[in-house]
């Protein structure tokens, strides 16, 4: 496009036939005749040196490969002023890169022995030196000492953005001479395309390196940032907006973004006003790093004003939101030695407050060790997820009354092609930490569905099948909705129900209750797995959307032994079925313990007393011998 732009006003102005100038003017940008320049003294820093670099360092283009488009411009350059050599001049700290060179040997020179460095002070469009042995600190040899002596230059300083020179397009000669008018103009012309280019590529950097929503720096750029101000040492924290899912979910996602948008401003400000760097990793989630600053001292003082800031109303149309945070905090070099270790430290830092539900947590050598190994282990899980190495197995529930099967609970297991059956111990809390629980949930989910479903065609009367629901699932935006297409895709109406743990329940108590609300509206009843072990409390048992609750195994395994075990198993029970609610009792293992469960009404029973998890077909030999009731 560039060269059919000039390729006319090139011919001519090579042609210098004086039609040429006439019919160029509506392009060209007015020249002032250039006047014997007073170059008696190497050049000096502009007075806006510093501000100079900096829109000289957001081009990126320092150090860069070859360019077409840039290269093409240089070319039509050295071509209408038929000079031997031209260059794009990018004039840095203590040197002039040449993005782009015809004829000139060498990437860069010296800035103080180039006249570029001049051409960017002048205020005239062009800088001219008809004869440079009339320079007397400049140097013919200037870029190398094989090359041709340079006699003439011509350059148009680069303005781009405020105005700052950033380099020059320039053409030179072994020989004295001058401009014709027309090669002026068309040189002007080509500086300003290598002017819009220039700022083309800025805005696209600019977009590449900010996050669009609040303006920040994007991930990229903070590294970035980080590298070039090479701090010695300082504190990197990562912020969590907890609630920004839920936000969105309940009023919409302009809402949240508007809540985003104010919390990235409180950021930048509590940034500015220590010289801290501040950037936006994803959604709900900042990174700052704060040079120079001790951990006691961020945990102190900048934490706390982190937090209050950040615990202010958001204003959100006629909305006043609140959203509570989370910060994992790592100290530098001290948790980590380069940028990506100590970032890695902090977000260790950042699961650790999310597990515990905590405001804020260092960074925890052990607990990062633990977390290490489960990372380590993600590249094997996923591996393992893609070639359907998790398969579903089933544990019976008995019915105490008849002894009949009433439902199965869906276990997931790892069938390793080396190792075989993988323990439970080894891998569940390895998809906890890394995220996958969820894929590997719906996986599972699947898989219960399909067999349901053989098990039918089969002629057997196929088992609810209960499915283990972790806190990652509940808090998925799209939880229920994936949950209802696969059970509307697998015509599976009344095949499974959901167990889901005090501890998922307790991360955030009314957003749960919605969505066992939800789950149970689509007919797939809900219990509380575990029951007894975490904030067991008669107000959520009350006000959950639940139809059944699961005493842990460690209370029923010593209900016969210990009469405090006793007593609490009896107690559950009592409340359950107070409340309307089914008791199942986990981990029973031994006849007596199955006989005081009867004793004491409790309605279902499971564990190794009845069976082991059984895989599919296993399951499918049990239900042809004993058929399971409705």
């Amino acid at each position: 496009m560039l060269e059919t732009r000039f390729a006319a006003a090139v011919r001519r102005a090579s042609a210098r036939r004086p039609a040429a100038v006439s019919s160029m003017r509506p392009l060209a940008v007015r020249v002032a005749r250039p006047r014997p320049p007073q170059l008696l003294l190497p050049p000096q820093p502009p007075a806006d040196e510093a501000g100079r670099l900096a829109r000289l360092r957001e081009l990126g283009l320092l150090d860069t490969g070859p360019d077409a488009d840039c290269d093409r411009l240089v070319q039509l350059a050295a071509l209408a002023c038929e000079a031997p050599m031209a260059m794009l001049s990018l004039v840095g700290e203590g040197r002039q890169w040449h993005k782009s060179r015809v004829g000139v040997p060498v990437e860069h020179a010296p800035r103080e022995h180039g006249l570029c460095a001049h051409a960017i002070l002048t205020a005239e469009r062009l800088l001219e030196v008809p004869d440079t042995a009339l320079v007397p600190w400049f140097d013919p040899q200037l870029y190398g000492p094989h090359s041709q002596p340079v006699r003439f230059y011509a350059g148009v300083p680069l303005r781009c953005g405020d105005g700052s020179a950033v380099g020059t397009l320039c053409v030179m000669d072994q020989v004295p001479r001058r401009l014709t008018e027309a090669q002026r103009s068309t040189l002007d012309m080509l500086a300003q395309a290598v002017c819009s280019q220039l700022e083309l590529r800025r805005q696209l950097r600019v977009a590449t390196q900010t996050d669009r929503l609040t303006g920040l720096p994007n991930w990229s750029h903070f590294e970035s940032q980080f590298g070039a101000a090479r701090p010695a040492r300082g504190v990197a924290a990562f912020v969590r907006l907890r609630t920004v899912g839920q936000i969105s979910s309940a009023h919409g996602f302009r809402v949240a973004d508007a809540l985003i948008q104010q919390a990235a401003q409180r950021l930048r400000e509590v940034a500015n006003a220590h010289g801290a760097l501040v950037g936006r990793v994803k959604r709900g989630l900042f990174i700052l790093f704060f040079p120079g600053v001790e951990p006691q001292a961020f945990e102190n003082e900048l934490a706390t004003q982190l937090v209050e800031r950040l615990a202010l109303p958001y204003a959100a149309g006629e909305l006043n939101l609140v959203c509570p945070v989370n910060l994992g905090v790592a100290a530098f070099p001290r948790d980590g030695r380069s940028l990506d270790e100590v970032v890695n430290a902090a977000d260790s830092a950042l699961q650790l407050a999310i597990e515990r539900e905590e405001t804020m947590a260092s960074f925890d050598k052990t607990v990062a060790n633990v977390q290490s190994v489960y990372f380590r282990l993600e590249p094997k899980l996923r591996q393992a997820l893609a070639e359907g190495e998790f398969v579903n197995h089933y544990q019976p529930k008995i019915d105490l009354a008849t002894g009949r099967i009433v439902g199965v609970e869906a276990l997931v297991r790892w069938e390793h092609p080396q190792r075989g059956l993988v323990p439970p111990s080894e891998f569940v809390p390895a998809l906890e930490s890394t995220g996958l629980i969820a894929e590997v949930g719906a996986h599972t989910l699947r898989r219960a569905l399909a067999d349901w479903n053989r098990w039918r065609e089969q002629g057997l009367a196929a088992p609810r099948i209960a499915l283990n629901v972790a806190a990652a699932q509940l808090r998925s935006e799209r939880f229920v909705e994936e949950l209802a297409e696969a059970v509307g895709a697998a015509g599976a109406a009344g095949a499974l129900s959901i167990e889901v743990t005090e501890s998922a329940l307790i991360v955030d108590m009314r957003r749960a209750a919605e969505v066992l609300r939800r789950v149970r509206e689509l007919g797939i009843p809900v219990a509380i797995d575990d029951f007894g072990t975490g904030y067991s409390s008669l107000a959520y048992l009350v006000s959950l959307p639940i139809d059944e609750v699961k005493i842990d195994r460690c209370f029923v395994q010593k209900s016969n032994s210990d009469p405090a075990y006793r007593d609490v198993v009896e107690t559950c029970i009592s409340l359950a079925h107070n409340l309307g609610l089914k008791v199942v009792a986990e981990g029973v293992e031994a006849e007596s313990q199955a006989s005081l469960l009867r004793e004491l009404g409790c309605d279902q029973a499971q564990g190794f007393l009845y069976s082991a998890p059984l895989s599919t077909e296993q399951l499918a030999r049990m239900l042809q011998a004993a058929p399971a009731s409705a």
